[in-house]
């Protein structure tokens, strides 16, 4: 709840920036007018804003401090997600929780991937096939690391590193 507050804090301060006190006046004036007028006022006070923020812009030409992530810094996608979703309908929601949930299946992915690297250097000498359905040098197939590892996964992301193992199969026999 607190993260959606904050989330709420990061668009009225963007707000602010793009706005004039004499501006923010009229919007609390805004429900005191005659009903006709409203719609008039609104799309004055659109204007309003529209033409401070692009005199801002000229005046300010360099970027917006705190609105934009550096070239070698990764965007965390599922924050992103959530933060969307606070101005998002129903449908919207669902599909930004689905693309959650699939970046979370290829971080796991990834991990089990790193896991089983480091683990197949720590112990060269295990039985394990790759992540990728390659057959192990050790045939005895005594202990499959992977199986161990995928045993791990839950059945939705099971269902997403399978299809990832196949999408990887086809690209390396193409």
């Amino acid at each position: 709840m607190e993260n959606n507050h904050e989330e709420a804090a990061n668009v009225m301060a963007f707000d602010a920036l793009y706005t004039t006190n004499q501006i923010q006046k009229l919007k609390v004036l805004l429900p005191y007018i005659e009903p006709p007028m409203q719609k008039n006022m609104a799309v004055y006070i659109k204007y309003m804003e529209l033409q401070y923020t692009m005199r801002y812009v000229r005046k300010h030409p360099f970027q917006i401090s705190g609105c934009s992530i550096s070239s070698d810094q990764r965007p965390d996608l599922q924050s992103l997600c959530l933060q969307l979703s606070l101005y998002s309908s129903p449908e919207e929601i669902k599909q930004l929780e689905q693309f959650r949930s699939m970046i979370q299946t290829m971080e796991t992915v990834q991990e089990m991937s790193q896991t089983f690297s480091a683990l197949k250097e720590i112990f060269p000498d295990m039985s394990a096939s790759s992540p990728f359905g390659e057959a192990s040098d050790d045939s005895g197939g005594s202990f499959s690391m992977m199986d161990m590892l995928t045993n791990m996964l839950t059945p939705e992301q099971k269902e997403m590193f399978e299809m990832f193992q196949q999408q990887s199969k086809e690209t390396r026999n193409e």
